[in-house]
């Protein structure tokens, strides 16, 4: 006769819950840490990416504007352009820096710009605003892209103009301009008639900026402290002085170890 024992029969029922309910909070768990890693993935931002095709089709401006700070170091918050402070991690009581690109005949986005943000965040707490106008820089007629620096310095106008007006320290700003974007930041600091801290010129632009008056161009009146670094005045580099101080790497001519073309991934 085979009898069955009541307190067995209890005990593996309840092992089989414990085991049912572990399962199932395992699987909660990993739905919800899937669920926040594709959640952060959807806000992280990247600059606009295209291609030489984009180029020769020419492109219309946008400008987007990404933000990183120490917190986000690695994941950019895209900035509105009605509403940038919806964003919690721009801290105005916190410096700004813009960073600006130049012209992209190729279309990609600038091989030294996730090196440089980092660069800058170790250096000191801050706001980094990338200035991505990638759709507007692409594009094979180089006298497009010239008209677009205006454009894009009025949109960062905008931007800046709100910033002051909830708190923002002018003199706490700083503008990063390669190539073209050293024009943009000196047309964005004559808007405010020089108050701004301070403009870092990188390979300014020379075609069609060159024998230009001020007016046209970056000069040392668009910042509290204008510098400019020239590395490729022999070519599409700005020859002539452009800030309060100027420096010529090698005598400012082609730089060791630097793509001769500007269809190169620079």
């Amino acid at each position: 006769m085979i009898t069955s024992d009541p307190t067995a029969s209890t005990e593996t029922a309840a092992h089989s819950s414990n085991m049912v309910c572990r399962t199932l909070c395992w699987r909660l768990v990993f739905v919800t840490l899937l669920g926040f890693d594709a959640h952060r993935a959807q806000e992280c931002e990247e600059m606009t990416d295209l291609n030489l095709k984009h180029s020769l089709s020419g492109t219309s401006l946008s400008v987007r504007l990404l933000l990183y700070t120490r917190v986000n170091a690695s994941c950019a918050q895209l900035l509105s352009h009605r509403e940038p402070f919806s964003s919690p991690r721009f801290n105005l009581s916190s410096p700004s820096t813009f960073l600006i690109h130049g012209y992209r005949p190729t279309g990609s986005p600038p091989v030294w710009l996730t090196q440089f943000v980092q660069l800058l965040l170790q250096r000191r707490d801050m706001n980094v605003i990338v200035v991505d106008w990638n759709r507007g820089a692409t594009n094979i007629n180089y006298w497009k892209v010239v008209d677009n620096t205006r454009k894009v310095a009025a949109n960062l106008t905008d931007l800046i103009q709100k910033m002051e007006v909830n708190g923002a320290n002018l003199s706490s700003i700083h503008m990063i301009g390669v190539s073209l974007g050293a024009h943009i930041s000196g047309f964005t600091g004559a808007n405010f008639n020089g108050r701004i801290g301070r403009i870092t010129a990188l390979d300014p632009a020379g075609p069609e900026f060159n024998g230009q008056p001020p007016s046209e161009r970056l000069d040392p009146s668009d910042a509290q402290f204008v510098e400019a670094l020239h590395t490729d005045m022999d070519a599409l580099g700005y020859r002539d002085l452009l800030g309060h101080i100027d420096y010529y790497a090698n005598g400012g001519a082609d730089q060791p170890g630097c793509p001769r073309t500007i269809f190169s991934a620079y």
